[in-house]
């Protein structure tokens, strides 16, 4: 989104090791911290008191283990992970390229293309890596791990370290073709005009989306463009994305409609 926001403290764990190393320590004094990744979903405060802990520089593993899994680190980019798998002939998850999302992200939060297309990435996930409090642990996965944009990661506050994945061949000429689909109607019906961060809620009324396209407050909009996704087109600050979200809110409690918000408030 573009914030502007300031951390009183930033850590940037270089290592697994290091990264529970410093879980523990906040732990044991009982300090409340926020994890950041690539942050595509995050909306973050003018000034952040609790501390960051930035996930990018953990573990970059990428590699086709000897059962043909593909070991995936949680820091590696979705992109590096696509075209890592072109090289190798695999396939799948090509509509996620357009995603700004690490792969730790994109299993936690089960990204996929969209309710009428039943895709997501945990249709290919294997086992994972955890961290469960301070324990790291490997757990196989099954089906009812995940929802539509959710997972048993975050309903357990479960910090995904690795993935394994079981990705079927494919071959490379296919998948750069799929890549450029993608990346046009990405162009042609998503609005990357300006700093955004997706999708507000994972579940609400597509009528009452289109009827607030084009709301603003100070410099935030609901994109006249894309249903459900926030723009900053005048340099927002977070109350005026938080106002928004607060409205759309209240509309929904007005006509009676569920919704499940889908990004994360960190102040």
């Amino acid at each position: 989104m573009r914030l502007n926001s300031i951390a009183k403290e930033f850590y940037i764990p270089e290592s697994i090791d290091e990264f529970v190393s410093l879980v523990k320590k906040f732990k044991e004094n009982s300090i409340e911290y926020y994890l950041l990744s690539v942050g595509s979903n995050i909306i973050f405060g003018e000034f952040v008191s609790r501390p960051v802990i930035f996930l990018l520089e953990m573990d970059n593993t990428l590699n086709v283990t000897p059962d043909g899994l593909i070991e995936c680190g949680g820091s590696v980019r979705i992109q590096k992970l696509i075209r890592f798998m072109q090289k190798k002939s695999f396939g799948g998850i090509e509509y996620l390229f357009s995603v700004p999302s690490s792969v730790g992200g994109a299993v936690f939060m089960n990204a996929g293309r969209g309710r009428k297309h039943n895709k997501s990435i945990s249709d290919y996930i294997y086992k994972v890596q955890i961290l469960d409090n301070d324990t790291i642990k490997t757990i196989d996965v099954d089906k009812s791990m995940f929802s539509y944009r959710n997972s048993i990661f975050q309903k357990n506050n479960l910090v995904v370290l690795k993935a394994y994945f079981l990705f079927p061949k494919q071959d490379p000429k296919l998948t750069r073709s799929i890549i450029r689909q993608r990346l046009e109607h990405s162009r042609q019906f998503l609005n990357s005009e300006k700093p955004s961060c997706g999708s507000i809620f994972s579940k609400g009324n597509p009528i009452l989306y289109r009827l607030i396209r084009g709301y603003t407050f100070g410099g935030a909009m609901f994109s006249k463009k894309t249903p459900n996704w926030i723009s900053n087109v005048n340099n927002a600050k977070s109350e005026d994305i938080l106002k928004l979200i607060h409205f759309a809110k209240k509309l929904h409690k007005y006509c009676f409609q569920k919704y499940r918000i889908e990004v994360k408030i960190y102040l």
